[in-house]
Formats: C-alpha cells, structure tokens, sequence
C-alpha cells in the first residue's frame, strides 16, 4: 500500500528536548549485553562511570555553531541527522499498530566518523505481515529549504531519493550486498534472524515471499512546502517502485524554519552531552 502524508511539526521546547535525548541516546548506545558482561569481569571498571565518559564523547562538536556561524548544508551533520531521527521515528512509532517497522541498528549509531553522514542507508527495517512473508524497509531521509516545489533532492540530484531509491529497485544485488554487510552488525538475535531471512530470500529471487517498502522522510519549512508537489516522481512515478510499495513522509516544521530548528537541536544536544 502506497502511502503520501505530511504531518505539521510544531517546534517547541517539548520537541527539541525529545529529539536531542533520543539523538544523544542513539550516538552513545552501547550492546547492554555487552556492557553486562564486561562489569562482570573482575577489572574494576566501572559501567556508569563508562557511560558517561561515551555520553560525553559521542556528539561531534561543531566548529562553525560553536564559532557563531552556519555550516555549510552539505557538511551540516546535525541537519542531516535531524532528518533521519524524525524519519525513523516516523516509520518506528508514528504508523498505526501492525504497520510499524523494526529498525534494528540506526545510522546514526553506526556510521564510521562523528562529523560526517554514515554510508548507504539512510534506515533499514523490517515487519512480518499477517501472511507470515516479511516486508523490508529501505528508507531515505531529506532535507530541504528550496522554495521549488519538489525540491531537487527529491527527484533531479544524484542522490536525490528518487534517483537513489530507483537505483535500489533498479539493482538487487546492490541491496543484497549492502544487506548482507548490515546483516554482521546486528546484536539481536530476533533481528538477525529476521533480516537473514531476507537476505536468503532475496539471493535466491523468492521475490514473492517478500516485500520492499521504499521510505522517503523529508523535512520542510512551512513557508516553502507544497503538500501536493513536493512528493516528486516518488508520488507521480510510484508504479516505478512495484512491485514494491512508497511510503513518503513530510515533516513541515512550523514556528522555526529548518535553520532555526537545527541550532536549537545542537545547542540541546550539547547541553545534555556537557
């Protein structure tokens, strides 16, 4: 089932203060089981002490906020990952009961350096359907202040999330690879199992016994988003996508623009982080 909807997001304290938690939690998350296992050893380390020492190392301190400034869009880490907590959050927790998806292992706890956007998906999860075959989410997030309508990182750019997504339908053994390496990063035994399903499913082309929802979240200003256009090629060339599904989310941000709203994130997260 396709799905287009756009959800008005009122920026105040209450929304920052809950996003930057989640950001610091998502940055500084460590397997408990791991974390477990190590107290248990007799080394004398101390877990909590641990944790708050990760805790204050996790955020990438930036240069240009701290310095009074604007980073540029392509090297502003917290604008991206913005988009990826509420975009996450959307497919986790805001689709209705039976409809959300397992989102195992976040980018954002995952990628390789602080201060630059991890590689490859943007989110991958999953669900089981009723008829017992699995649904795999691939998901893209955006965001955008361009007053075109869509904005080219929906459909024109190299990576925009048409052309990114058109590339994931377009070229399986592309997602099967990057699968298969998402796959060794997983702690959870009922995660892994999962996606490994997939994953052999999807080898041996058993195509019917799986689906593929293709995720879109993009962040807009209120004074620059058009909730009919601004789906792009994703909506108007949907069929391009079977025979998987598109399920594309519009945050609108509303009381702050995108620029306001990111500075606000940052300082938060710092304050938490210490």
């Amino acid at each position: 089932m396709d799905r287009f909807q756009e959800f008005k997001v009122k920026v105040f304290d209450k929304f920052i203060d809950k996003f930057a938690e989640r950001y610091v939690q998502q940055r500084s998350s460590v397997d408990p089981e791991v974390l477990r296992k190590a107290a248990e050893l007799d080394s004398g380390m101390n877990p909590d002490a641990l944790m708050k020492i990760i805790r204050k190392n996790s955020c990438y301190v930036d240069p240009y906020r701290e310095a009074g400034k604007r980073p540029p869009i392509l090297n502003d880490i917290y604008r991206s990952d913005l988009g990826e907590l509420l975009t996450t959050y959307y497919f986790e927790e805001k689709l209705p009961e039976g409809e959300r998806y397992v989102i195992p292992l976040k980018n954002i706890s995952s990628r390789e350096l602080s201060k630059l956007p991890g590689r490859g998906f943007d989110a991958v999860g999953y669900r089981k359907e009723a008829d017992g075959n699995y649904n795999l989410l691939l998901s893209e997030a955006k965001v955008s202040e361009q007053r075109q309508s869509p904005p080219s990182i929906v459909d024109t750019t190299d990576d925009s999330i048409y052309n990114t997504h058109k590339g994931h339908h377009d070229d399986m053994p592309m997602v099967l690879n990057l699968l298969s390496d998402y796959l060794r990063k997983q702690t959870s035994a009922e995660s892994f199992t999962a996606l490994a399903c997939i994953v052999i499913l999807m080898d041996c082309g058993q195509t019917d016994k799986f689906k593929v929802t293709y995720g879109c979240g993009l962040v807009r200003d209120a004074s620059c988003v058009n909730e009919t256009s601004d789906f792009g090629k994703m909506k108007t060339n949907v069929y391009d996508f079977r025979p998987g599904d598109v399920d594309f989310a519009i945050f609108t941000f509303t009381e702050k623009t995108i620029s306001e709203t990111v500075d606000l994130f940052y300082q938060k997260v710092r304050e938490i982080v210490g």
